[in-house]
């Protein structure tokens, strides 16, 4: 009796040192994720993704713990990348044609945005394109997304935004609707939830841009090659993660709305409900990709010439992986749960 018992005791600890050995080596192995930094420069539901990828719990199921950093206007997300502190940005896409011009190696590896979701609002008393003649225009600065959108814009319908308007640099969005406001200025762009703000105190929309469909790439996630070549799989990871979060962001409308009233923080249901219609319904884009049909804008233009011609891996990957998770996941009209 004494010996059974012993050998009872034996295996009762042989089996508990196996099972505190498999659990102490299968638990890190499952906690385990990889950290990774990444800037986003705008607090804006353009660049959403990145935060409900996160704030869903996708990246963490792609065994991703990145830290999202704001870094306003995108000098300095740039810069942190170039000097190794970030390992992607989400900025306006045409940032790497400037990159690598300057001898950069900056590439696109995901693009969720292929136009100009802009609004060009007036003061009441402008109601036409053409009454803007002789008028003042703001944008937040020289150089920006916002200025290349109102050039565009405004030539596409007819005016030289040389000749016929003056453009002026006034800073961020809530700044250029008070220049708006104290008529310092005729006109300025905004975007959502502020077109909602525009329309209840009487202003014009003189340009929906969005129905103008100039290609640009306005919001994509740029890296270093030297970064692709050493992260293989993390980059492949982060893509199928945000390609994820766009679905996520166009089908589960509740949730997003949460996530995007934290980020934006805002509670009010009304502007919620209209950055959710005008965003994640009509401008951001299923894939995230580039299209094709952009090569006819300067930005793709000048990609095509410093980038796509290049027969990289970097390229190869990325098609390969939205390929992939496109096929896996269901369209964002089947099933639809945002009626």
């Amino acid at each position: 009796m004494k010996n059974n018992w012993i050998h009872s005791k034996r295996r009762i600890i042989v089996a508990a040192v196996i099972l505190s050995l498999a659990f102490g080596l299968s638990a890190p192995a499952t906690a385990q994720l990889r950290k990774i930094n990444i800037a986003y420069t705008a607090t804006s539901p353009y660049q959403a993704a990145l935060i409900i990828a996160k704030e869903s719990g996708i990246f963490k199921k792609h065994g991703l713990d990145p830290q999202l950093i704001l870094t306003p206007g995108g000098s300095l997300g740039f810069q942190a990348m170039m000097g190794g502190d970030v390992a992607m940005v989400m900025a306006d896409g045409s940032a790497a044609v400037t990159s690598n011009l300057a001898g950069a190696d900056v590439v696109i590896i995901a693009s969720f945005l292929n136009t100009f979701p802009y609004s060009l609002i007036s003061i009441p008393e402008v109601k036409k394109v053409d009454q803007l003649i002789g008028g003042k225009v703001a944008i937040s600065r020289f150089g920006s997304a916002t200025d290349v959108s109102v050039r565009m814009s405004l030539a596409k319908v007819g005016l030289n935004p040389d000749k016929d308007v003056t453009i002026l640099q006034i800073g961020t969005q809530t700044t250029r609707f008070a220049a708006l406001q104290s008529k310092q200025v005729q006109a300025t762009i905004i975007t959502p939830p502020f077109t909602l703000t525009a329309r209840k105190q009487g202003y014009n929309t003189l340009i929906d841009m969005g129905q103008l469909n100039i290609p640009f790439e306005l919001t994509a996630l740029l890296t270093r090659r030297s970064y692709i070549k050493a992260q293989r799989e993390t980059v492949t990871d982060v893509v199928t993660a945000l390609s994820e979060a766009v679905h996520y962001y166009k089908r589960e409308k509740e949730p997003v709305l949460k996530i995007l009233s934290r980020y934006l923080q805002t509670n009010d249901r009304e502007a919620l409900e209209e950055t959710y219609r005008e965003i994640a319904l009509k401008t951001i884009q299923r894939r995230a990709r580039a299209e094709e049909s952009e090569s006819q804008s300067f930005t793709s233009r000048r990609l095509r010439r410093y980038e796509f011609r290049e027969k990289t891996g970097r390229r190869r990957l990325f098609f390969a992986v939205v390929q992939k998770v496109d096929s896996d996941l269901p369209s964002p009209e089947d099933n639809n749960r945002h009626g």
